[in-house]
């Protein structure tokens, strides 16, 4: 989530007033993340998030995130709720950016992750997993690693190499040589299906220590399930310093395995797959560090951490997990 464009009270009543849900008495603008222009809107009726969506996002693929979303709340999955406007339309305009409004999730995300954090992930992505099974949207990952690889390039061709490397030395060739090894060893042949391909803290809230919901869909698609794991063995496994914390992987895989057990096959692909997936953040990172307009009401995220994790899925194995 983030802000791009910049809306003042009367542009906000002026897009609520097509919804039956009263007047606006609060809004903020929410600055965490990176893709689209997002504002928390309390009116008489209740609490609710408006996201409009950017030029980064394809308007196509739009309807995929709106009827995931719808999908998931019909089975019971803790996800936002795209809401109706006057006319029983979910996408709609401000000026020529396509919008929605979907409810609030009540909910903090965690800051200090625990083991039982983690196994309370595993067991959210096996839920998930079971309750999309037989959703046939179809949507591909726009973050493959060709795509992140067209990215670097982009990333290359507005910055210089000195100016890359600078970040840490040797980065350049760190992440060529990361992604030909992830392009020759991934596993494409593992079951696919739909994940959320972005399960950060900051998009999953707990109440009274447990999940009460998940937002940011816009990074949905279908994939290499077991992708969705190694994301957030990136996201929420690693301690200070950026040290894999063992026990929090374990944690995360027992969750998991309340829904599906995982194959040998999918067990030993988890390391590259971790790897592919610190790469993805790091060039991603890396490009929006030197490409976030200076008028955003944007947080950049620092490079650092992922060229840590990269390093570290390039000197290790999750062979713990052999046994």
């Amino acid at each position: 989530m983030a802000v791009y464009t910049k809306l003042n009270e009367k542009e906000i009543q002026s897009i609520i007033n097509d919804y039956p849900i009263g007047d606006v008495v609060q809004f903020k603008g929410i600055q965490e993340g990176i893709e689209n222009t997002n504002y928390f809107i309390r009116t008489k009726n209740g609490k609710f998030i408006l996201t409009i969506f950017e030029n980064r996002v394809d308007s196509k693929e739009i309807p995929f995130f709106i009827n995931l979303m719808k999908f998931l709340n019909k089975n019971d999955f803790i996800s936002p709720k795209p809401i109706e406007n006057n006319e029983g339309k979910i996408l709609n305009k401000f000026n020529t950016k396509k919008l929605i409004l979907v409810n609030f999730l009540e909910g903090k995300p965690k800051v200090n992750i625990t083991h039982n954090d983690c196994y309370l992930i595993g067991d959210l992505i096996g839920n998930l997993q079971n309750k999309s099974r037989y959703c046939d949207l179809i949507r591909k990952n726009s973050l493959s690693l060709e795509d992140c690889k067209k990215i670097f390039q982009d990333c290359k061709n507005s910055i210089s190499e000195k100016e890359i490397d600078n970040l840490s030395n040797g980065l350049c060739d760190l992440i060529e040589d990361s992604l030909k090894d992830c392009l020759e060893k991934w596993p494409s042949h593992l079951p696919k299906g739909i994940i959320h391909g972005d399960l950060f803290p900051d998009n999953v809230f707990f109440l009274n220590n447990k999940v009460s919901g998940v937002i940011d869909f816009y990074f949905s698609c279908v994939d290499i399930k077991i992708y969705e794991i190694a994301i957030v063995i990136n996201a929420w496994c690693f301690d200070q310093h950026n040290t894999l914390n063992i026990e929090k992987v374990k944690n995360l895989i027992k969750g998991f395995t309340l829904h599906n057990n995982l194959t040998k096959d999918e067990i030993f692909s988890l390391n590259i797959l971790a790897k592919g997936a610190s790469l993805r953040f790091l060039i991603t990172r890396l490009f929006d560090w030197y490409n976030t307009p200076e008028n955003s009401y944007v947080k950049r995220k620092d490079p650092q951490e992922y060229i840590d994790k990269l390093l570290y899925f390039n000197s290790n194995t999750l062979d713990f997990l052999y046994d």
